[in-house]
C-alpha cells in the first residue's frame, strides 16, 4: 500500500480534532490561550502605566482574591462538570444551588482574610489599607467564585465554544478598564478594572445560562434529580481538599514570593507566571472536556484519556519549545526589571507545564471515577514537593528557586503516575 502523503497525514490529524470531545477541549485551550495572551498584554500596560511595586501589589492582591475565591467554591465547578451532564431536568436547580453555596463560601472567606492580614499579609494591608482591604476581598471573591463556577457550566452543557468568546470580552474589558482608571489618575484602577470587568461578564453569562440549561416547565410536578445530594458532597469532599493543594502552588506562590522577596521580585514572578501558567491551562482545558464527554460513559475513559495527553503535549511541547530559549525576550517587553530577574524562572516554570500534562490528565480521569483518594493524594504530593523546595531555595537562588521547585515537583509527580499505570496495565494482561 503507497504511504499516505503530507495532505493525507495532515487531514487524519485534523479530523480526530473535529471529534466532539477535542472540539471542546480545543476551544478550552483557544479560551485559556486568549486569555494569557491578551492578559500579558494588560500587565503590560500596567507595568507601562505603573511603578514595579505597584504592579506587584496589585499582582499579589488580584492573585491572592483569586485563590481564596478558587478553594471558597469548595470545586462545585468540578462536581457540576461530573454531575450536570447527568442530572437531566434538574441541572438548572443544581447549578444555581451550586453557585449560591460557592458565592456565600467566598464571601465568608474573603472577609476573613482581609479582617486578619494583619497577622498572616501584614505588607499587604499596609500598601492597601485595612477597610479598602476588606472591602475588595468581600465584593471580588464571590463575584469571582461565580465567574469560575461558569465555565465549567458551559463546558457540562457542550457549549465549550462560548468560553473562548466569554474570555476575550473578559480580557479586552479588563485592559479598557485599565486605561480609563490610568487616565482618570486612579491608584486603584488595576485591581478595580479586574474586578469590574468580571462583574459584567458574571451577568451575562448567567443571562446566557437562564436560556440553555434544562429545567423543568413551569406547572410540571417536580421530578426528584437523579444527582443525589450525597454523592455531590462525597466528591466535593475530597476534590475540594486535593484542590487547596493545587491552589496553593498555582495561586499562593506570588503571596509566598511577596513575603519572601519584596514587591519588586513579586512584579516579575506574576509575569513570568501569567505566562507558564497558560500552558497549564492547555491540559486543564482538555481534561475539562474529558470529563464532560466521558462522565456518562466511564467506560471510555482509559482510551480519552490517553488520547487528551498525546493531543495536551502536542500543543504544550511546541510552546515551550518557543518560550524556553526565547525567555529573556519575552520578558523585556515587560521592561529591562522583568527580563533581568524573571529569565531562569520563565524557562524553568514552562518546562514543568510538560509533566503536569501527566498529573492533570489523571486528576480529571479520578473526577470521571470518582477516585477520592487520588483527587486528594496527587494534589498533595505535588504541593508538598514544589513549596517547601521553594521556600528554601527562593533565599539562595532566588525567583529561579521557584522554577526549580516547579519543574522538579511536577516531574517526580508525573513518573510516580505513570508507573502506577504501566504496574495497573501489567497486572489486566498478566495471563491467568
Amino acid at each position: 500500500m503507497p504511504e499516505a502523503g503530507p495532505a493525507a497525514r495532515l487531514r487524519t490529524a485534523l479530523a480526530g480534532w473535529s471529534a466532539p470531545q477535542h472540539r471542546d477541549g480545543l476551544a478550552l485551550v483557544l479560551s485559556s490561550g486568549l486569555t494569557s495572551v491578551i492578559g500579558l498584554l494588560y500587565w503590560v500596560v500596567a507595568a507601562r502605566l505603573f511603578p514595579p511595586e505597584i504592579v506587584g501589589v496589585n499582582n499579589t492582591l488580584i492573585s491572592t482574591m483569586t485563590l481564596i475565591a478558587v478553594a471558597a467554591q469548595l470545586n462545585l465547578g468540578n462536581a457540576l462538570l461530573r454531575f450536570v451532564p447527568v442530572a437531566e431536568r434538574s441541572a438548572r436547580r443544581l447549578v444555581f444551588s451550586c453557585y449560591a453555596v460557592g458565592a456565600a463560601a467566598a464571601a465568608v472567606a474573603g472577609a476573613g482574610f482581609a479582617l486578619g492580614a494583619g497577622w498572616w499579609a501584614p505588607e499587604l494591608q499596609q500598601a492597601v489599607g485595612a477597610g479598602p482591604l476588606v472591602a475588595f476581598f468581600v465584593l471580588s471573591t464571590p463575584v469571582w467564585t461565580v465567574f469560575v463556577i461558569q465555565d465549567y457550566v458551559l463546558t457540562a452543557v457542550k457549549r465549550a465554544t462560548v468560553v473562548p468568546l466569554e474570555n476575550l470580552v473578559f480580557s479586552l474589558l479588563k485592559i479598557a478598564l485599565l486605561g480609563v482608571g490610568a487616565l482618570a489618575a486612579f491608584g486603584a484602577a488595576i485591581a478595580v478594572s479586574w474586578v469590574a470587568a468580571t462583574v459584567l461578564i458574571v451577568l451575562a453569562v448567567t443571562g446566557y445560562l437562564l436560556r440553555v440549561l434544562p429545567a423543568q416547565a413551569a406547572g410540571e410536578p417536580r421530578v426528584a434529580s437523579p444527582v443525589r445530594a450525597r454523592a455531590v458532597a462525597r466528591f466535593v469532599s475530597a476534590d475540594w481538599t486535593g484542590g487547596l493543594f493545587t491552589n496553593a502552588v498555582e495561586f499562593g506562590l506570588p503571596l509566598l514570593v511577596l513575603v519572601t522577596l519584596g514587591a519588586e521580585q513579586a512584579a516579575t514572578f506574576g509575569v513570568a507566571w501569567a505566562i507558564a501558567y497558560g500552558l497549564y491551562l492547555v491540559s486543564h482545558g482538555m481534561g475539562q472536556s474529558l470529563v464532560a464527554h466521558v462522565a456518562a460513559d466511564p467506560g471510555a475513559l482509559d482510551a480519552a484519556r490517553r488520547s487528551t495527553v498525546t493531543r495536551s503535549l502536542a500543543l504544550v511541547l511546541p510552546a515551550a519549545v518557543v518560550i524556553v530559549p526565547g525567555a529573556g525576550l519575552i520578558l523585556s517587553v515587560f521592561g529591562a526589571h522583568y527580563a533581568d530577574t524573571g529569565t531562569a524562572l520563565l524557562a524553568l516554570s514552562s518546562l514543568s507545564a510538560i509533566p503536569n500534562v501527566i498529573v492533570t490528565a489523571a486528576l480529571f480521569g479520578a473526577r470521571v471515577q470518582q477516585q477520592r483518594a487520588v483527587l486528594l493524594g496527587v494534589p498533595a504530593a505535588v504541593a508538598v514537593l514544589v513549596i517547601p523546595p521553594a521556600l528554601v531555595l527562593m533565599p539562595v537562588l532566588g525567583l529561579a528557586g521557584v522554577g526549580v521547585a516547579l519543574l522538579a515537583g511536577q516531574s517526580v509527580v508525573a513518573v510516580a503516575i505513570l508507573i502506577r499505570y504501566a504496574m495497573t496495565r501489567s497486572r489486566v494482561t498478566r495471563p491467568a
